[in-house]
């Protein structure tokens, strides 16, 4: 049966399919019987047959049915070949525009929804994640992440922006991660991951970029880990 149902029959289907090819001329009781298909849905495959080609009523006093020829099955199964063959050509074509995308080492989005867009393609942290943040805004599904990270064991620091705008924040950040620092900033969000991507949100402009390359992560990572050593603790 499976070889039929590759060719887009159900089981049922190919149950029935089989037993007319075999029978011939046949009543849909003895059909049910023969095909082990209950009699309640005996005519809508019945039917499904007869309109992919496949089967044919015969108006007799009592109705009757029979296969077609088997050139339809054929041909029924060539047109599902073309179609295959179409849906694979255009899976080739996704697949040439996502390899360019993974290898283009960076991602440019505009706006928020940008910002947001590539904050949830960033890798999951393996080893460490170092941020700079912005507005230190809290949101439960990151607050929740971060605990995860932490009890997973990877080092996690932040840079922030402390004022009175984000102040509150930040406080519920350190509640979690007492790595968390002051930092003076004009408008520039990062992510440092891995020693594989950096993450940039140029505030001013409205642009978020994610670099996937390994020197430039490593010299953020530096540059980072140079200006929280000297930043300011958080009381």
């Amino acid at each position: 049966m499976e070889e039929y149902e590759e060719f887009g029959l159900t089981k049922n289907e190919a149950k029935v399919y089989e037993q007319l090819v075999r029978l011939g001329k046949i009543g849909s009781g003895d059909l049910s019987r023969e095909s082990g298909v209950p009699y309640g849905k005996i005519y809508n495959i019945l039917d499904s047959l007869i309109n992919k080609g496949l089967a044919e009523v015969i108006p007799e006093k009592t109705k009757k049915f029979v296969p077609t020829s088997p050139k339809h099955l054929i041909e029924f199964i060539e047109e599902k070949q073309k179609k295959l063959e179409k849906a694979k050509e255009k899976a080739k074509k996704m697949k040439q525009f996502y390899d360019v995308k993974e290898k283009n080492p960076i991602v440019m989005e505009i706006g928020r929804k940008g910002f947001y867009k590539i904050v949830k393609e960033l890798k999951h942290a393996e080893d460490y994640n170092y941020t700079i943040k912005w507005t230190s805004e809290y949101r439960p599904d990151w607050a929740e992440n971060l605990r995860k990270n932490l009890k997973k064991g990877r080092d996690i620091k932040t840079l922030t922006r402390y004022d009175k705008e984000t102040e509150k924040d930040a406080k519920e950040y350190l509640k979690i991660n007492k790595n968390i620092r002051k930092f003076s900033n004009e408008g520039v969000a990062m992510s440092i991951i891995d020693n594989e991507q950096v993450m940039i949100a140029l505030i001013k402009s409205n642009v978020t970029l994610m670099v996937r390359d390994k020197p430039l992560a490593k010299i953020m990572k530096q540059m980072f880990l140079d200006s929280y050593k000297d930043a300011e603790i958080i009381k």
